[in-house]
């Protein structure tokens, strides 16, 4: 850049030399090319330092490119006091209280009590394992797995063709209770409408951060309206988004007991019925072993454990007689 100014400054005064005396030309012509060098002079100036650094300060110069956007980053930001996740969860502990939720085919007189099929959390829940209850305005109480701050509750419907299908909830309510019984709760949301227009997808209805929520481990949905005024609701798939303290694991990759349970259970339901039936198969074994990639039709049908259940039931008839109080 130096030299090239410098060309031009010799050749301008070739030029003003150049000027005959007896030329009519007046000074005044000169003057914008003489203002011109002296701001190039100038510009040069300023470039100067920049031109004098070393390789090495001008590469300090250089911004560093920013760090690819991490998703944990994010919920730092929204929570910095601890982690998001669903504590109504079946696979993370929560449970359905039975003695303080409506009555439901899910839970049948005789038969095993299959109701925490409604806590599974999966990607798109299946059309005949829905929570139904012939009552008016049921209520569905659920034990979360962990003690959280409430964000957010949502609900998934499974997926249809045409129009939305008749019994679909409509509106709900949702409460934290804040004892065994949900005698004294605390409302978090209310009039949650799940639209028509989402053929199958959760819809979320966000906590008012103004509510001064304690940690609650007991919520209750409480359903108003239903699609098509059926006298029957069917609950297919409810969440409950919160902040908790406690680190969540998660597993990215199967291990080689997980391969080979996921490759048995496959393979006994194409190929051997009666192997499949007495294989050991429930929910928290499909899921847990994440296999529902190699036989979804295994996670479709899968089954609540009918030990946790039994054991479930006894504790909680248990607690209900213990904590009942007498009548006089």
């Amino acid at each position: 850049m130096v030299s090239s100014i410098n060309s031009r400054m010799i050749i301008l005064e070739r030029k003003t030399v150049s000027v005959k005396p007896n030329e009519e030309r007046k000074y005044e012509d000169l003057k914008p090319m003489e203002h011109s060098i002296d701001d190039v002079l100038k510009n040069m100036r300023m470039e100067q330092p920049i031109n004098d650094l070393n390789p090495s300060k001008t590469e300090e110069l250089i911004t560093p490119a920013p760090p690819p956007l991490n998703l944990s980053n994010n919920i730092s930001n929204i929570s910095k006091k601890g982690l998001i996740l669903n504590a109504a969860d079946y696979l993370r502990g929560a449970s359905v209280d039975n003695a303080h939720s409506s009555r439901s085919n899910l839970n049948p007189i005789i038969g095993y009590d299959q109701t925490n099929l409604v806590l599974l959390d999966r990607p798109q829940p299946p059309t005949h394992k829905a929570w139904c209850s012939n009552e008016h305005n049921p209520v569905l109480t659920i034990n979360l797995a962990k003690y959280i701050k409430p964000i957010s509750v949502s609900y998934q419907h499974s997926k249809w063709t045409h129009d939305i299908p008749m019994s679909t909830p409509r509106t709900y309510d949702v409460v934290a209770c804040l004892d065994f019984y949900c005698q004294n709760w605390k409302p978090l949301v209310s009039n949650c409408e799940y639209s028509s227009q989402s053929i199958g997808a959760e819809q979320f209805c966000n906590i008012s951060f103004h509510l001064n929520v304690p940690l609650i481990g007991k919520v209750q949905f409480r359903f108003k309206e239903n699609y098509g005024d059926s006298k029957m609701t069917c609950v297919h798939l409810v969440r409950v988004y919160g902040e908790t303290d406690t680190p969540v694991q998660v597993q990215t990759t199967k291990n080689l007991g997980s391969e080979e349970t996921c490759a048995d259970l496959k393979y006994y339901y194409y190929n051997s019925y009666f192997k499949y039936t007495f294989a050991k198969k429930n929910c928290s074994v499909l899921y847990e072993n994440d296999c529902c990639s190699d036989c979804p039709e295994c996670c479709e049908e899968c089954t609540i454990s009918l030990l946790i259940t039994f054991t479930k039931f006894c504790m909680s008839g248990w607690m209900s007689r213990a904590f009942t109080p007498t009548q006089s």
